[in-house]
């Protein structure tokens, strides 16, 4: 099933994004409690720590952990810092024997900008949102759910792969107020260049950026 939804306010725009994320996080909570299934993850590459889905997950967090649902990030920008450092700590909740360096990755990368938002919620359903570099108040609000589409899902996650290893490791000095280590410790970014490619999709809600 498909559902449109028209233009509105830049501010009634983001809080209908935002429920439809918390809508969407909440079915694969409870479709991932009913089925037992073992580790599952949730994958994103988004412009930034303020996007809607990013904020979903730091507001689900005692669900997610209580699901047992992982997840990995993938940043065009790594700001406003308060926002990744929540989301970063959240991640590590989810994740605790995890390395942290690999739960957020910035794609640094000025060529790997034009990769659309995507969220990957499990196996069976994902988010497809507008271009990573295009600014948050100049977006289409249109974006595109789809569930029961494994198809599309392993589509999502095979682009979050992708774009995962052209990217680099977020500064620890960014995710965590504790780490004073200079950001010019870090790793330069990756020279591949990758598109990410999606395919035709059947979707709820169809919400497209």
């Amino acid at each position: 099933m498909r559902v449109v939804a028209g233009s509105e306010g830049s501010k009634d725009f983001r809080q209908a994004e935002l429920d439809r994320h918390l809508e969407a996080m909440s079915r694969f909570v409870e479709q991932t409690l009913q089925t037992k299934a073992k580790a599952p993850c949730c994958t994103l590459i988004l412009r930034s720590p303020a996007s809607a889905p990013a904020q979903v997950l730091t507001l689900m967090k005692d669900a997610l952990t209580e699901a047992g649902i992982r997840a990995k990030v993938i940043f065009a920008k790594l700001e406003p810092e308060g926002d990744l450092r929540k989301l970063f700590a959240t991640l590590s909740a989810l994740s605790p024997e995890a390395d942290g360096r690999e739960l957020i990755r910035w794609a640094r990368n000025p060529r790997l900008l034009d990769a659309h938002e995507q969220v990957a919620y499990g196996r069976d359903m994902c988010w497809s949102g507008d271009a990573m570099r295009r600014d948050a108040d100049k977006r289409n609000p249109l974006a595109l759910f789809e569930t029961d589409a494994p198809e599309a899902a392993l589509r999502a996650r095979h682009a979050f792969k992708a774009l995962w290893a052209a990217s680099v490791p977020a500064p620890a000095h960014l995710l965590d107020a504790r780490d004073t280590k200079p950001c010019g410790a870090y790793e330069q970014a990756a020279d591949t260049l990758v598109t990410v490619l999606r395919g035709p999709a059947q979707g709820w809600p169809l919400v497209r950026h």
